[in-house]
């Protein structure tokens, strides 16, 4: 029955319905979520699936953060076998990665990303020694890029003066988020066209305070953890080697029940799924998480953060919609993507009063 049929309720105006109705085909989708959990990653991957990618102008500008996420992950490696004590296995090595160091300090991609050819060839020879790949092992000791294999493996083809990076490449860049990243995408749901609003904001704790200023007309949250997370500490807090999952979850709790968030739509993606399960065999997740069994499966593993997540929120009327993405895999986020749209449109329609 149509809403003009009941008695006692005054009849909506053309121009009422006609704004309802747009209200209700825009959906604005808040992606929030702690810095390195993949949300950048998310986005571009919507840019990809939803508006026909990258033109060959905007490849372009990730030269300069692809060229800086390889010399960063080398001079990440380097500097942590120091501090770690660990040698080079091939003592002939020696002096190139002393080479490499000076370069990585002084390396600044936002005036020259230029990579001389005798850095590039001195990466690729010690990217080859058996004790620096096993300290990248060790990589929750410190602060390591998660994208640090791709790029030092291919070091040679992203230092080249021509070189145009592939949609695999700008997927797996990263760059920290330092404004608010404000995107509309027209979506087609069957017959009818929506329009998707979704707003990204930094997740490193200096960005946090713009969060609040994002949370109004929101339709739904989409937070976004990286299960890969659980052995790491904060990058900006190393000193107090905050836990990033602990933050993570305690920023979620804090976020979704917030009073104008409080009865918003979640959508959850635990990220990075396939780094966790890599990672599992070393680095069981009891020993950072003591109430997660010892002998936790992959499975299992994921099962527990989930509910850590769902327990935070004191809304008991409210779904949390949790997907395990990997989201530099096109295809499989291409399809939780729609899912999760179609989820949010579904409940945006009844919150609107147009289907049951």
């Amino acid at each position: 029955m149509f809403c003009c049929c009941l008695p006692n309720k005054p009849a909506e105006s053309l121009q009422e319905q006609s704004e309802r109705n747009m209200a209700a085909r825009m959906i604005h989708l808040l992606m929030l979520g702690a810095g390195e959990c993949g949300k950048s990653t998310v986005m571009k991957q919507i840019r990809i699936i939803y508006c026909g990618g990258f033109s060959d102008s905007s490849k372009m500008e990730f030269v300069p953060i692809i060229r800086e996420n390889a010399i960063r992950s080398i001079g990440a490696i380097l500097s942590a076998m120091i501090t770690l004590r660990v040698q080079l296995k091939d003592r002939s090595l020696v002096a190139l990665g002393e080479q490499v160091l000076d370069f990585y300090k002084q390396y600044d991609h936002r005036k020259d990303s230029t990579i001389p050819k005798h850095i590039v060839t001195a990466v690729e020879k010690l990217w080859e020694d058996e004790n620096l790949q096993t300290c990248t092992s060790r990589s929750n000791e410190y602060q390591l890029l998660s994208n640090y294999r791709y790029f030092l493996e291919k070091i040679a083809t992203v230092a080249m003066e021509y070189y145009v990076p592939t949609i695999q490449d700008i997927i797996n860049s990263r760059a920290q988020t330092l404004t608010v990243d404000d995107q509309i995408f027209h979506l087609q749901t069957g017959r009818i066209q929506r329009s998707l609003r979704i707003i990204d904001v930094g997740g490193q704790r200096g960005q946090r305070r713009k969060w609040i200023h994002t949370f109004d007309h929101v339709t739904s949250l989409l937070w976004v953890a990286a299960l890969s997370d659980y052995d790491l500490v904060l990058e900006e807090d190393q000193e107090q080697k905050k836990n990033r999952m602990e933050d993570s979850l305690q920023m979620f709790e804090s976020v979704v029940n917030y009073p104008i968030m409080f009865n918003k739509s979640i959508v959850l993606f635990l990220n990075k799924v396939d780094l966790f399960r890599e990672k599992l065999a070393r680095s069981p997740v009891y020993k950072y998480f003591p109430d997660c069994p010892r002998e936790a499966s992959f499975h299992q593993a994921r099962e527990f953060f989930s509910n850590q997540f769902s327990t935070k929120n004191k809304n008991v009327n409210r779904n949390v919609y949790i997907h395990y993405t990997c989201a530099t895999d096109t295809e499989s986020l291409a399809y939780l993507l729609s899912t999760a749209v179609d989820t949010i449109i579904k409940e945006s329609l009844q919150k609107a009063g147009l289907v049951s």
